[in-house]
């Protein structure tokens, strides 16, 4: 079984980019310190990728109950069933 989350080419589609702190007009009320603030800014890509997430229609349930078997050592296939999905790959 593969599955996919649709996110693994993430980097062939949008480049990284890096978060640099920004300096912040608060100050530390006992030292006097001025304190940094992290900014971030995404890029359309992510906000997509982020906004795809969200409208999953990944049933949670099913998969938590699958994780667990696999965690556990219970999780099995019949055979047949993993049979039928090799020649479908390889027909498609």
């Amino acid at each position: 079984m593969n599955v996919r989350n649709g996110i693994e080419n993430l980097a062939q589609i949008a480049s990284t980019q890096t978060v640099v702190p920004s300096v912040a007009a608060k100050s530390n009320n006992r030292s006097g310190e001025t304190l940094a603030a992290d900014t971030t800014q995404l890029s359309a890509t992510a906000s997509q990728v982020a906004q795809s997430a969200t409208d999953s229609d990944v049933r949670l349930d099913k998969v938590s109950s699958i994780r667990d078997q696999l965690e556990s050592g219970t999780y099995s296939v019949a055979a047949i069933d993993v049979a039928k999905k090799v020649i479908d790959s390889i027909l498609t």
